[in-house]
């Protein structure tokens, strides 16, 4: 997967270069993410993230009483950032994040986690692998469990053009970053996902500072 994804590596390994150590215990700015963190954590012991960045959300999910958190990303450097977190505030017996991608979800258990939490990664990887995760997230959380997922925008055809974004396949393109975009609509999403989960609550963040709306769907596990 990691030959695939060297520009996405190069833009995150940049970005997180960038980035600071910070307080896991502080609450994340956007109520509706809080909102979700504690809609995963209540009565779910673990949860795994793939795509968990630099870490900010799973330590929220710990501070919110969960147990046991586990973080993927093929980022070095936003690992590198979440050990250091792992390390100063002893979070070494409730923490594990590995620096990876989907070859670590294929090494995991069926039914070892309790939920999941899928931030804007589903809609920057290639669609094939996009399912592949989907189809493991769906083995590694217990029936019931809960999944948080969260997706960029669709974007429209004269925003693609304005952005110039290079067009792969139907609905699938390289942004001028490096990132992947498959820019799935409401629709797409529902047809991908409703085999695997079902989905309990959806709702639009607005993030003013940057002019953008994320979509979130609280999902549970078929």
């Amino acid at each position: 997967m990691i030959n695939k994804y060297k520009d996405t590596i190069k833009y995150w390994d940049n970005v997180f270069g960038q980035t600071q150590e910070y307080n896991p215990a502080e609450k994340i700015q956007i109520q509706e993410i809080e909102n979700g963190l504690s809609w995963i954590a209540d009565n779910s012991k673990s949860t795994i993230d793939f795509g968990c960045g630099n870490g900010k959300v799973i330590w929220r999910c710990l501070n919110k009483g969960m147990e046991y958190v586990h973080g993927i990303d093929i980022c070095n450097n936003a690992i590198e950032i979440a050990k250091s977190v792992i390390k100063k505030f002893k979070y070494e017996d409730r923490a594990e994040v590995i620096c990876g991608g989907l070859e670590k979800l294929n090494e995991i258990k069926d039914n070892s986690y309790e939920s999941a939490i899928l931030f804007n990664i589903l809609d920057n990887l290639i669609p094939e692998d996009s399912k592949e995760v989907i189809r493991n997230i769906h083995r590694i959380v217990k029936p019931n469990g809960k999944i948080l997922l969260k997706l960029n925008p669709y974007i429209t055809r004269e925003q693609r053009e304005e952005y110039k974004f290079i067009k792969i396949s139907d609905e699938f393109y390289k942004e001028n970053t490096g990132l992947y975009l498959w820019n799935l609509s409401n629709e797409m999403v529902e047809k991908v996902i409703d085999p695997f989960f079902i989905i309990e609550k959806y709702e639009e963040i607005n993030f003013k500072q940057f002019n953008i709306i994320n979509r979130m769907y609280y999902l549970r596990n078929r």
